[in-house]
């Protein structure tokens, strides 16, 4: 499964992210319907590698961290991620990607969303 692209509006380092109120996961065949899985969701990262600069640490949220992330329900996908300041973002281009993991056997981690982040420096 490829990632889905989902454009953040930029934002300048050091200031809040204004984050995503909703988020519904889903999957399905090109042309849908698209759904939501059909195991629990269990845990939601979402982490992010500064581009060209392989020497800067990868800065990650997750649903297990109070504020980070949070699963609205776990049944449907749903999740939202709150604003908030995320400390190690560099001015700069920055990879995202949100990983969901599900309640089936095996954790079924998988890579659902990614883009870019672009954080314009401060004057």
């Amino acid at each position: 499964m490829i990632a889905q692209k989902m454009p953040l509006t930029p934002w300048t380092e050091g200031d809040a992210w204004e984050g995503v109120p909703a988020i519904l996961i889903t999957t399905g065949p090109d042309g849908g319907p698209y759904t939501a899985p059909d195991s629990p969701l269990t845990l939601v990262t979402m982490r992010f590698k500064k581009i060209g600069d392989a020497s800067a640490p990868i800065v990650e949220l997750s649903s297990a961290a109070a504020g980070e992330i949070t699963i609205v329900s776990a049944a449907t996908w749903e999740i939202s991620l709150p604003r908030q300041i995320i400390p190690g973002l560099t001015a700069g281009r920055w990879l995202w990607q949100i990983r969901c993991t599900d309640s089936s056997a095996n954790g079924n981690p998988q890579t659902y969303l990614e883009d870019i982040a672009y954080i314009r420096e401060t004057v």
